[in-house]
């Protein structure tokens, strides 16, 4: 039974210990978290500008509106990642502190 007991105790603390080293860096989840944000943004951008069209297609209906949000979201992603609007950054300074 102690032999049971023991193997559970090791178990037990080589996941606790796991557990450990796997911890997230705060500054690298916030700034996954801020280039997100701004492509959300970019997005709701990409979104009215698109509503702000003066006529419907011939075309539309709900299927091409459903493909274009789609569009409009993977154009957003595209944008943010590879075009800085200084959103995140903002957010980093904002949200990641003073770094000394």
């Amino acid at each position: 039974m102690e032999n049971t007991i023991s193997k559970i105790k090791i178990n037990v603390d080589e996941q606790l210990e796991s557990i450990n080293s796997k911890k997230i860096n705060k500054d690298s989840d916030l700034k996954v978290v801020a280039e997100e944000f701004e492509s959300l943004f970019v997005y709701q951008m990409l979104k009215s500008a698109r509503s702000a069209k003066l006529s419907e297609s011939i075309f539309s209906n709900q299927g091409s509106e459903t493909y274009e949000s789609l569009l409009d979201q993977e154009y957003a992603k595209t944008l943010s990642k590879n075009h800085s609007f200084g959103i995140a950054d903002a957010l980093i300074r904002q949200f990641g502190g003073a770094k000394k």
